[in-house]
């Protein structure tokens, strides 16, 4: 199946209706641009206490180290990966409030060499990771380059992260027609999801995997779920645990040279 499915299904917002548009009630952007103000005055608000948890428990370490039992040196490496994790989330919501922003720069652009030259990238930062790829000849859509970018760049990352353990890893990109749009779907054959869950796909924080296993605070998928909904298309997937997932992303379609 690759053809866009209900609004209920997959990762995406679906398309506007008669009554309005719909709105995810798990999606704390949803309601813009109030959230984008919220969020840039909670990210400076946040900085400096968490500068000061993270100057505290180095302090206590420091000056009084070694009169700290074993557990308490526990306790203060948890206070400070959490002190980093909340930084990190923090970053994370003024970058996705920033995907919405500005005009789109569209114009046609050909996704297959930019999607090789991620796996590329990809490859050269973990190299004895040995993942087969395949990416079709031509893939043109209408976008913005750089948004557009970003967006394949996540689903590749997370194609390429959730084969880790697999013993014979694959990646693929390939495309497909639906009336004037082009359907971008990434495959992989890794650990997969349960398809009941789908629905806390693309949307910040929300994970399917335990941090232990996977890295990620589960903001590649919401970014990319927000740029493809500025192109007027949508993300959606199909997957089963054990069986891979392949994401697939719905864009104006371009014209091959």
């Amino acid at each position: 199946m690759t053809s866009p499915p209900p609004p209920w299904q997959g990762v995406a917002i679906g398309p506007p209706l008669a009554g309005g548009p719909l709105v995810d009630p798990d999606d704390p952007l949803a309601a813009e641009p109030a959230v984008e103000t919220f969020t840039q005055a909670i990210s400076h608000d946040l900085r400096a206490p968490l500068r000061a948890i993270e100057g505290y428990a180095q302090a206590l370490v420091e000056d009084f180290g070694e009169c700290l039992p074993p557990e308490a040196h526990e306790f203060v490496r948890r206070i400070r990966q959490a002190r980093r994790t909340a930084e990190e989330r923090v970053e994370a919501l003024v970058g996705l409030t920033r995907v919405g922003r500005g005009a789109l720069q569209a114009s046609p652009i050909d996704l297959a060499p930019l999607a090789r030259r991620i796996l590329a990238d990809l490859a050269r930062a973990e190299p004895a990771r040995r993942v087969a790829t395949r990416v079709a000849d031509g893939l043109p859509v209408v976008g913005d380059p750089a948004l557009l970018g970003i967006a394949l760049e996540n689903l590749l990352t997370n194609a390429w992260k959730f084969t880790r353990g697999v013993p014979s890893p694959l990646i693929s990109v390939g495309s497909t027609r639906a009336d004037r749009s082009a359907i971008i779907s990434v495959c992989d054959n890794g650990v997969g999801f349960d398809m009941r869950h789908a629905h806390r796909l693309g949307v910040p924080f929300q994970r399917l995997h335990a941090s232990e296993a996977f890295e990620g605070l589960g903001m590649g998928l919401a970014s990319a779920r927000r740029i493809v909904e500025r192109h007027g298309g949508r993300l959606w997937a199909e997957s089963a645990p054990g069986e891979g997932a392949t994401f697939h992303m719905s864009l104006p379609a371009g014209s091959v040279p």
